[in-house]
């Protein structure tokens, strides 16, 4: 039940649109995953069933480094709720901590024996959905279809499908491109394969049209960590296979080549805001936000109140203009999740969760280099992604690629403990 439920809001996340909302993206979807969530969890709850020895306590169980990701996980969400309670903000802080909350919830859900069963039907519903939104995205940029009437800045911004902002679909699309890779060098179906070969070069295509270079980089890392975890020193030929054909890619495709041309044009004539995608204003709004609070932070959910005021703080203290394309711009995020656990939260917090990103990919790693099957090492590969995602946008912040992330997390660490017998031989 609880897998059925997941298996829903993976779905709704990915495609449900409210046109008649003021958000029309945004709400529909948040309110479908913290719903879902707190479903799939009294789901799970119900039917938990308490066991012996370490098979039932798994918090227990494995390295080091697994049980110090949980710990320093808990120790991050309660620092959280500590700075919503000493936020300038409060109300607004409480408000985001509550679905802060649900959506930690998706930690052990993933984590639990629940979820084991209904991984197959999570994995088909992810890439079913994303697939969805790949072809829409493409018939977008041909101009073929338009759902709906979106005003944008740009025609880069009009291919977003039912994901509705470009870098949210991009980011979908790199976690969908890692898994049907994963799938497609490692399942031993020929239907299987097949239909994971065709999700990759539907995925593959749709980033290129997307002209994302954050969704790039981290397919292109969430891929490296793949092929190097299967083939070890062999995986240098698919790597540059894969490098060869990225170049290719943006050699061949005119859009990309410009967008590729303008990075270069940038660093030529050190034009940093440019090259970063004006990212400059709020990394610096954060990064002040973090000088006049760093025990607390601000709390969860004001870095959009918060923006404006500290970027002219840092313009001032820095003697520097952050330029944004437009006038009217500003940011809810800083673009970079692990830098707005530390405006929001407070120092320690964010090291909390440095340290539990840390431990969590080490624990998955061991266990992926130990067993290499294909479970532990499609999953570390996603994580990788992940965690890549997050250095330059804010994958968390986003209920259609938070509820993957975040479930394949607990997933990543059930399976990392040392005396996980029940590995399966397909993919998660």
């Amino acid at each position: 039940m609880a897998a059925a439920v997941l298996s829903a809001v993976l779905a709704g996340t990915a495609l449900v649109v409210d046109t008649e909302a003021g958000a029309a993206f945004d709400a529909p979807k948040r309110l479908i995953a913290l719903v879902g969530t707190a479903l799939a969890a009294a789901a799970a709850l119900a039917f938990f069933r308490r066991g012996d020895g370490p098979a039932a306590r798994p918090w227990i169980a494995g390295p080091a480094s697994r049980r110090m990701a949980l710990g320093l996980a808990a120790a991050a969400l309660l620092l959280a709720f500590l700075a919503a309670l000493a936020s300038p903000r409060r109300a607004l802080s409480l408000d985001a901590m509550r679905a802060l909350a649900l959506y930690a919830l998706l930690l052990p859900l993933g984590a639990s024996r629940a979820i084991e069963k209904g991984k197959a039907w999570l994995t088909g519903t992810f890439l079913a959905v994303t697939a969805v939104n790949a072809v829409v995205s493409i018939l977008e940029s041909r101009g073929l279809f338009h759902p709906f009437p979106l005003e944008t800045f740009g025609d880069r911004q009009e291919t977003g499908a039912y994901a509705g902002n470009v870098g949210y679909l991009a980011i979908t699309l790199a976690f969908g491109a890692v898994l049907a890779l994963g799938i497609l060098l490692t399942s031993r179906r020929a239907g299987v394969r097949l239909a994971a070969g065709g999700a990759l070069g539907l995925f593959a295509l749709t980033l290129l049209v997307n002209r994302n270079l954050t969704a790039l980089t981290s397919t292109l890392a969430g891929a490296g960590v793949l092929l190097v975890v299967l083939y070890g020193r062999r995986a240098a030929l698919p790597i540059a296979a894969a490098v060869l054909a990225a170049v290719i890619g943006v050699v061949g495709y005119a859009p990309l080549r410009d967008r590729a041309g303008e990075a270069v044009n940038a660093v030529r004539h050190g034009n940093w805001d440019a090259l970063v995608s004006f990212r400059g204003g709020a990394w610096a709004a954060a990064l002040e936000m973090v000088r006049e609070r760093p025990l607390a932070g601000f709390g969860p959910g004001t870095f959009a109140a918060e923006y404006v005021p500290h970027r002219l703080a840092a313009e001032i203290r820095l003697r520097r203009q952050f330029v944004a394309p437009l006038l009217t711009s500003s940011y809810a995020e800083s673009h970079c999740d692990y830098l707005q656990v530390f405006s929001d939260a407070g120092v320690p917090a964010g090291l909390a969760v440095l340290g539990a990103v840390g431990c969590l990919l080490a624990a998955a790693g061991t266990a992926a280099l130990r067993r290499k099957t294909p479970e532990t090492v499609i999953l570390l590969a996603v994580l990788a992604a992940g965690a890549t995602a997050a250095l330059t946008w804010f994958p968390l912040q986003r209920p259609v690629t938070a509820v993957p992330i975040l479930l394949v997390a607990g997933r990543a660490w059930r399976v990392s403990a040392s005396d996980a017998s029940r590995d399966t031989e397909d993919a998660p």
